[in-house]
């Protein structure tokens, strides 16, 4: 068999430009990384207002599910742990920006809007739109009668009930659900998810609409609440909690990722979900009477 050695010497060519091209890439590191190495520091900002996710003044062994993954990712490094409280997200984005922190760990969904001040991960949980709505509201179960199936399981299943009233957290991705899914709803927005949740004890509104961490978060603290408001947690769509990262060293995404990866392969995730959402030993007080 003849071989043409201009077809080789081309053929040889292509290979050598291809190992080329890769090679830069797998010996590329993260700038990000490399810094939080040798300050032998990892600088994260947490939700100020977002317990479990971070929690002021915690109980041993409980310093909010936020920290502690933040804590497992300064381990893996070999670091310290800085944690800083912040209260906005553009806050948070003029940090990433400065490079005062790396991640942004405060229980954020990613959206459009934030991406364009920051890069978001992959997500390490999901949440979804949901509701505490006053029991009195909703019309009663037929008497006599053994309900088998949950009347309202979603939040879109309130579209049927008339006279409901909303407060949400201002231009939060609940706030634009709302305004999309309920256009003739009177729709209340407030500038913190807890006077937004006032308004619901001060009769108000009779439906308040958060995150499903949120709402289930409520209901640890004050488990009292299932005796006047119905907590409505079904899945209607899925928001995306995220880590976000300064918009400027992609192969520090790749890293966040694949330890979001093991983190959800190994349980680890699923275990502080229980941890802080399904117990409340993580409760300084109950708020109980």
């Amino acid at each position: 068999m003849y071989l043409n050695p201009r077809i080789i010497s081309q053929s040889l060519g292509a290979v050598f430009l291809l190992i080329c091209s890769i090679l830069p890439l797998r010996s590329q590191t993260s700038p990000t990384i490399d810094k939080i190495r040798k300050t032998k520091t990892l600088v994260v900002s947490v939700n100020e207002f977002y317990d479990p996710f971070y929690i002021e003044n915690p109980l041993p062994d409980y310093p909010g599910l936020d920290v502690e993954v933040a804590q497992e990712y300064a381990d893996f490094l070999g670091v310290e742990l800085k944690v800083i409280p912040l209260r906005t997200f553009d806050q948070h984005a003029r940090m990433l920006e400065k490079g005062d922190t790396q991640i942004v760990l405060a229980g954020l969904s990613s959206t459009l809007t934030r991406f364009r001040d920051a890069y978001f991960t992959d997500p390490y949980l999901t949440s979804t739109p949901s509701a505490l709505v006053r029991r009195s509201s909703l019309p009663p179960e037929p008497e006599g009668q053994i309900v088998a199936v949950q009347l309202f399981r979603t939040i879109m299943d309130l579209q049927s009930i008339s006279g409901i009233s909303y407060s949400v957290l201002s231009n939060s991705s609940n706030h634009n659900f709302l305004k999309e899914t309920f256009p003739k709803a009177q729709i209340f927005s407030y500038y913190t998810s807890e006077a937004a949740f006032n308004e619901l004890k001060k009769n108000n509104v009779n439906c308040f609409v958060a995150d499903s961490y949120y709402i289930l978060a409520l209901l640890q603290k004050t488990p009292s609440l299932n005796a006047t408001y119905l907590a409505i947690t079904g899945s209607v769509q899925e928001d995306h909690i995220s880590m976000a990262v300064a918009k400027k060293d992609i192969e520090f995404i790749y890293h966040l990722n694949f330890f979001i990866k093991e983190m959800k392969r190994t349980g680890k995730i699923q275990k502080l979900v229980n941890k802080y959402f399904k117990s409340n030993k993580w409760v300084k007080n109950t708020n109980e009477p």
